[in-house]
């Protein structure tokens, strides 16, 4: 699986507060499925609610919620495209410690990723994780540059 690892990259370049404190962001999957197609090759999707637990958060839920919104755009952009799943693929819970922090969990569902398996000359298999389909070529960054700014910066690379 990819996409996990990916988003926590992207909350971490987004907010240094997950630098400074990697135990504050965890990720973790439930519900997860294989689906298979019944063909001949062993290709599969991955089919799994993940789950963002922020543990005792200074800021503003947003901070946390454009770069996912951001990412999620680009590589799960049917949660947002298809009316079935929008109202129900992202939910969030705080809870509130004090006036100053917040446990805040996220479960984004479903993810999907898709994985072509090949067979190679030499009798081994070939993992081949297949991008989302793309509605552009705009990747979007996200930048903090103060408590009240929030920059985005587009570039072309495309996450792999």
């Amino acid at each position: 699986m990819k996409k996990p690892n990916q988003l926590r990259k992207v909350l971490e370049q987004a907010n240094p507060f997950f630098v400074a404190n990697p135990d504050k962001l965890q990720l973790f999957i439930d519900d997860g499925k294989i689906i298979r197609t019944g063909t001949d090759n062993l290709s599969f999707e991955l089919q799994y609610s993940l789950n963002i637990i922020v543990t005792d958060y200074p800021d503003d839920i947003a901070r946390l919620t454009v770069p996912l919104l951001a990412y999620l755009q680009i590589n799960q952009p049917e949660l947002f495209a298809n009316p079935d799943l929008r109202d129900k693929a992202i939910r969030f819970l705080p809870d509130f410690n004090n006036n100053n922090t917040a446990d805040i969990h996220f479960e984004i569902s479903p993810i999907t990723e898709r994985v072509v398996v090949k067979q190679s000359q030499a009798d081994s298999v070939v993992l081949d994780y297949k991008p989302e389909p793309v509605w552009g070529n705009e990747r979007i960054n996200v930048y903090f540059e103060d408590e009240d700014n929030l920059i985005f910066a587009s570039n072309n690379n495309v996450n792999g």
